[in-house]
């Protein structure tokens, strides 16, 4: 026994070291190309037209961008690209499901979205793309590991690599995507963001993706100050997300012509880069300019307003990407507002940059649902944990705010909209996608509201049972009727007038968990499911059957988190 588990620990150790190298080596790789990839399409666009045009570089920079994003969605059959909402969902499943064509092609539709000005975010499609190549992964390599351990992986290096921060890719993994600690996956984890951190600073010299200087400051002051500014951080984080939720509304409803859909995108955002180019691309010089305190009052509420609009109308019109970066963007300059309020107040003698990136912090927590993450993000770009411990009130105050009134995270709202609530776990997600009706029974008694009191008793005493479903003169559904409700009744009066018509039933789609629910106000045998178009008795089904069912899926849960 002791020799077997040996060779199984020697085994899995090697396998995970394996699969951790090479999704750190992808991750670096990914993060590290999709930048300079964006540099130089911005840059080659700049030596075709000059960037100080404003509008009509954008209109040229955005067309090219949008043309090439429409003949890569059809390269994808026309299917939605995906994102980290894809990744939460593929890594809730008990197989592989991953599209790996469409990971792959909606990292280049973000990468060409980017580059082409939009005001998009890298950081999603990169932890998307990572989880697909884990996916891919788990597909072509032998070993009979958890998906977990490849998904989570591939998340953590796209994030390690991306923030140069190998601690924040691995809380990540488990707080954003992976939703529960894995002890067996924690290994490969692990590796792949030591790696892919590793491999940055070494071939590329990158480290901070945002390298933010500490700076000295009074830590009580901005202790206080976040009491009020987390709930408006709060606020402006669930403004982003219903933003990003109402433009894709508006693009659904009243834009079934796509090429109308791209001309409005394209002018719209034309319009606010010709304006406040800040906005526009990536952003990751606007976050620094937010920090170093290098915007006025009236410009940060500017930058805060255009990144919200330009966002949501490049992810609503036709572009596609992230919205990590831009939520960085809508946290830094909604930091730098409040930090410039506080001083025109005479609240604060000076700027605080610490209240920037506790608003960095605070808004971008709420929007991707991981408060621990961001926490530790802070602490590895600032190096200062001061500055993590500054940013936690604001952090937690805005999340517990944005919890309460939009939801866990934009990205559990995306799932929602498509019928996937992962707010019940893995446990609810399968008993939604159970059906009641692969448990059930066809053994049971049928009579008509004609038939007497003695032919329901003769059968159910020959066929053991203690119900009899009654059906009208057309076939379709009346109620039931129990053994005992007969008893000292006359044997020739007719069932119908016995019959319980309110009795519990279920819909024939009905999912096991909503066959959990009805079965806790449930007395009796077995459960009608009947068919609500037609009112016909299609099959029953029995407690046992469904708390048999529900035990399976909890194994299942089980087996999966604790592999």
């Amino acid at each position: 026994m002791l020799n077997s588990n040996l060779s199984y620990a020697i085994k899995f150790i090697i396998t995970s070291i394996i699969i951790g190298s090479i999704l750190g080596l992808v991750g670096a790789s990914a993060a590290h190309y999709f930048r300079v990839g964006v540099i130089f399409i911005s840059d080659g666009f700049s030596q075709i037209i000059n960037s100080s045009y404003g509008f009509l570089y954008y209109i040229f920079t955005l067309s090219i961008a949008v043309f090439i994003v429409h003949q890569v969605k059809k390269i994808n059959s026309g299917k939605p690209f995906q994102g980290i909402a894809d990744s939460i969902f593929y890594a809730h499943r008990p197989d592989n499901e991953a599209d790996i064509k469409s990971g792959i092609l909606s990292t280049l539709a973000a990468f060409i979205s980017a580059g082409g000005g939009a005001s998009v975010g890298q950081y999603g499609p990169l932890v998307h793309f990572g989880s697909t190549i884990g996916s891919w992964l788990k597909e072509k390599l032998p070993f009979k590991l958890s998906l977990d351990l490849y998904i989570g992986g591939g998340v953590a290096a796209a994030i390690s690599s991306g923030f140069g921060a190998p601690l924040a890719g691995m809380v990540f993994a488990h707080e954003g995507i992976m939703r529960h600690y894995s002890h067996k996956a924690v290994l490969s984890i692990a590796i792949a963001s030591c790696v892919a951190f590793g491999l940055s600073t070494a071939l590329w010299g990158e480290s901070l993706i945002f390298p933010i200087s500490k700076v000295e400051f009074d830590f009580l002051t901005i202790l206080y100050v976040s009491f009020i500014a987390g709930p408006l951080f709060g606020i402006v984080a669930i403004i982003f997300m219903n933003s990003l939720t109402f433009f894709n509304k508006i693009s659904v409803d009243f834009f079934s012509n796509v090429f109308l859909k791209y001309a409005v995108a394209i002018i719209s955002l034309s319009t606010i880069g010709h304006f406040v180019p800040e906005v526009m691309g990536l952003g990751t010089s606007t976050v620094l300019s937010a920090v170093s305190g290098e915007f006025m009052l009236y410009f940060a509420l500017v930058i805060l307003i255009g990144k919200i609009i330009a966002t949501s109308i490049s992810l609503g019109f036709g572009f596609f990407g992230g919205v990590f970066s831009p939520a960085l963007l809508v946290g830094a300059s909604a930091g730098a507002v409040v930090a410039e309020l506080f001083v025109v107040v005479g609240f604060l003698e000076k700027f605080e940059p610490a209240l920037v990136i506790s608003g960095m912090a605070a808004v971008t927590g709420a929007v991707i649902g991981a408060p621990i993450c961001m926490v530790v993000i802070v602490m590895e770009l600032t190096s200062s944990y001061i500055y993590a411990l500054s940013s936690l009130v604001g952090l937690t105050l805005s999340v517990s705010l944005s919890h309460i009134l939009f939801g866990a995270s934009y990205f559990d709202r995306q799932l929602g909209t498509r019928g996937i609530d992962i707010s019940t776990g893995r446990s609810g997600m399968f008993l939604m996608e159970k059906r009641a009706s692969d448990y059930a029974s066809f053994d049971y008694i049928e009579l008509y509201c004609q038939d007497t009191v003695k032919d329901a008793s003769r059968l159910m005493s020959e066929q053991n049972k203690n119900e009899v479903l009654v059906l009208d003169s057309y076939g379709q559904f009346y109620g039931k009727i129990e053994l005992h409700s007969l008893i000292g009744k006359s044997s020739e009066s007719k069932i119908e007038k016995f019959a319980d018509k309110n009795c519990v039933t279920l819909k024939h789609d009905a999912s096991l968990q909503q066959a959990m629910e009805a079965a806790a106000n449930f007395v009796g045998e077995a459960i009608p499911i009947i068919n609500r178009e037609t009112n016909r008795v299609v099959s029953v089904i029995t407690e046992g059957a469904i708390f048999d069912a529900y035990l399976k899926v909890q194994d299942t849960v089980i087996d999966m988190e604790k592999r």
